[in-house]
């Protein structure tokens, strides 16, 4: 499985990451700027450490699941 994964700054200093199961892929990085530009506009989500006031990084996740074997 895939994630997106976001990563904003706070009015606090702090960082807020939100993550995206399963995008749309490949992933657009004008697409994904925009979205997060749109989110610190709209102020839509807020932290402990404050508003998102900027954005930081995105990245994309993969996790990958290894079922462990007992003898």
């Amino acid at each position: 499985m895939k994630t997106l994964e976001m990563t904003f700054a706070t009015s606090g200093g702090g960082t807020v990451r939100i993550a995206v199961p399963n995008p749309k892929l490949p992933v657009d990085p004008i697409e994904v700027a925009n979205t997060m530009d749109l989110l610190v506009a709209k102020q839509a989500f807020s932290a402990m450490s404050g508003n998102i006031v900027g954005k930081k990084a995105a990245r994309v996740i993969d996790h990958t699941v290894l079922p462990v074997s007992f003898a």
